[in-house]
């Protein structure tokens, strides 16, 4: 599945991206993801917040188009109520905005030509959650891949090694000792943010 950003960095609730580190004020909660339908782009629904606070909705239908942001919640009748809810949520828009083109700054030079097209719309936005997700994901995948083998990180060539046993104490033992010599560090032995950094790093 192609992703509309292949740098994902990140944060969310998660108490292991949380001690990853974060690396930018929003995040994303209650993400209903469907992989069958995600073809272009993520196929979802998700809250936005910002600096803790709940802001806007999210959503995309999979198929390439940008995402679609709306005010989280019912929507409110035409009158005083409604008013309301759109100046919060033109505000929650502008603050994203601000936040994304920060957050897609601080990734680079390489990313400035970004900066100067699309920092008074959404778009950057959109990429921003799309690293969101895709660390999620990752977290998903590195979670999955370590409670089923024995992994290693090859410090030399970046490579993830997984081997078919389960990763028990008396399991890695001997595949230590066996490739003693070797640049690896084991996944399965460190807390599950310092396995993601290497995990992220892997080719």
């Amino acid at each position: 599945m192609t992703q509309r950003n292949p740098n994902p960095f990140q944060p969310s609730s998660d108490p292991t991206l949380e001690e990853y580190g974060r690396a930018t004020s929003i995040e994303i909660k209650n993400l209903k993801l469907n992989t069958h339908f995600s073809q272009e782009t993520h196929c979802f629904t998700a809250t936005v917040y910002i600096d803790g606070k709940r802001a806007f909705s999210a959503e995309n239908e999979g198929r390439g188009g940008p995402n679609n942001y709306y005010p989280y919640g019912k929507t409110q009748k035409a009158g005083e109520k409604r008013n309301a809810q759109l100046s919060d949520f033109n505000n929650a828009m502008s603050e994203a905005r601000k936040e994304a083109a920060r957050y897609i700054e601080a990734k680079g030079e390489d990313y400035n030509w970004a900066i100067d097209r699309f920092a008074d719309t959404d778009e950057l936005i959109d990429w921003l959650i799309a690293d969101l997700i895709n660390e999620i994901e990752l977290l998903k995948e590195m979670r999955k891949h370590l409670k089923k083998y024995v992994c290693s990180y090859d410090k030399s060539t970046r490579e993830i090694t997984k081997w078919k046993t389960t990763p028990i104490q008396s399991n890695i033992d001997p595949l230590k000792k066996y490739c003693e010599k070797m640049p690896y560090i084991w996944l399965n032995e460190l807390s599950e943010s310092e396995a993601l950094k290497h995990w992220r790093n892997a080719e």
